[in-house]
C-alpha cells in the first residue's frame, strides 16, 4: 500500500478555494495484482462531502465523510489503467464542508454577527439580483463594516476551515478565491460562512469550539468585494437556508440598521 496527499479543493459560496490544512483530507491508494483503490480519511473536526472526477472517466464517484471516517472512493481493474500514477494525477477533488444532508433547525434565532450595542447597515439582503441570486448566496446577508470591525459568531459551533493569507479584493471576479473566512459547523449539519474578513484577521482555529457572540475575527475587503463588508450566510451543503435573528424581524431589509441588542452563550 502506498500513501500519497492529493490536493484538495473546497466549494464554497460558488467557487473553488484550496484547503489551508494540508491533511484535512488523507488520500492514499492501495494497488493489488488486479484492482486499483483510492481511500480517503477525514481528518477535519465536520464531516465533508467528497466528489472525485477522473477526466478520463464519463463518471463521478461521491461519499459522504462523517468525521474521523474513512471510505473508499474508487475502485477499477488493474488492467483498465494505462498508468496507475498517471490516472491519480487527472483526478480532480472537490470538497464540500457540512452534511449536504442537513434538515435546518428553522426554529434556531441567531444573533447578529458582531457585538452586543454595536449598529451596522444591511447593504444587500436575501435574494437580492446583485449577487445574492445563487442557491448559495441567496439567503446570505452583507452587512457594511469598516475595516478591522468585530466579528462575532452567530451561533455556536466548531470551526471546521480558517482563510488568513489573502491580502487581494475588489470589484472583480477575479478576486472571488481570495476571500479570508472562517466556516463553523453547527450540530444539525449546517456551516455558517463569514467572508472577506482581514488578512490574518481571525481569532479561531480550525477544530475550536466556539459559542454565539464570541468575537472570531476582523472584517475586510478581501476577495470579491465592492466595499469593506461582512458576507453571512448559513449552507446545508452548498446550498444556502433561510434564517432569522433573534429581537429582530423575521426578515431584514437592505438600507435598514440593525443592532446587536444581546448576548448568550450557547
Amino acid at each position: 500500500m502506498r500513501k500519497i496527499i492529493l490536493p484538495i479543493l473546497f466549494i464554497l459560496l460558488g467557487a473553488l478555494y484550496k484547503s489551508t490544512t494540508a491533511q484535512a483530507v488523507f488520500i492514499w491508494d492501495d494497488i493489488s495484482e488486479t484492482e486499483f483503490t483510492l481511500w480517503a480519511r477525514n481528518h477535519l473536526p465536520c464531516p465533508v462531502y467528497l466528489k472525485a472526477k477522473p477526466d478520463s472517466l464519463n463518471q463521478t464517484f461521491e461519499h459522504f465523510l462523517p468525521k474521523g471516517s474513512q471510505h473508499q472512493l474508487v475502485q477499477l481493474p488493474l488492467d483498465s489503467l494505462t498508468s496507475p500514477a498517471e490516472f491519480k494525477k487527472q483526478i480532480q477533488y472537490n470538497l464540500t464542508l457540512g452534511n449536504p444532508n442537513a434538515v435546518h433547525d428553522s426554529s434556531y434565532r441567531y444573533m447578529l454577527p458582531y457585538p452586543q450595542g454595536q449598529t451596522h447597515l444591511l447593504i444587500q439582503g436575501n435574494n437580492s439580483s446583485f449577487t445574492h441570486h445563487l442557491p448559495h448566496s441567496k439567503y446570505a446577508f452583507d452587512f457594511d463594516m469598516p475595516p478591522n470591525s468585530l466579528v462575532c459568531a452567530a451561533r455556536g459551533g466548531i470551526v471546521g476551515f480558517v482563510s488568513v493569507n489573502n491580502k487581494k479584493g475588489g470589484d472583480n471576479e477575479d478576486f472571488i478565491q481570495q476571500a479570508n473566512k472562517i466556516l463553523i459547523c453547527h450540530d444539525d449539519g449546517t456551516v455558517a460562512v463569514y467572508a472577506h474578513l482581514q488578512h490574518r484577521g481571525t481569532f479561531v482555529n480550525v477544530g475550536e469550539h466556539v459559542y454565539a457572540g464570541q468575537v472570531i475575527g476582523l472584517s475586510g475587503n478581501t476577495g470579491y468585494s465592492t466595499t469593506p463588508h461582512l458576507h453571512f450566510v448559513v449552507l446545508s451543503g452548498s446550498n444556502a437556508v433561510p434564517i432569522k435573528f433573534k429581537m429582530l424581524p423575521d426578515t431584514l431589509q437592505r438600507g435598514h440598521f440593525y443592532e446587536q441588542k444581546l448576548t448568550f452563550n450557547k
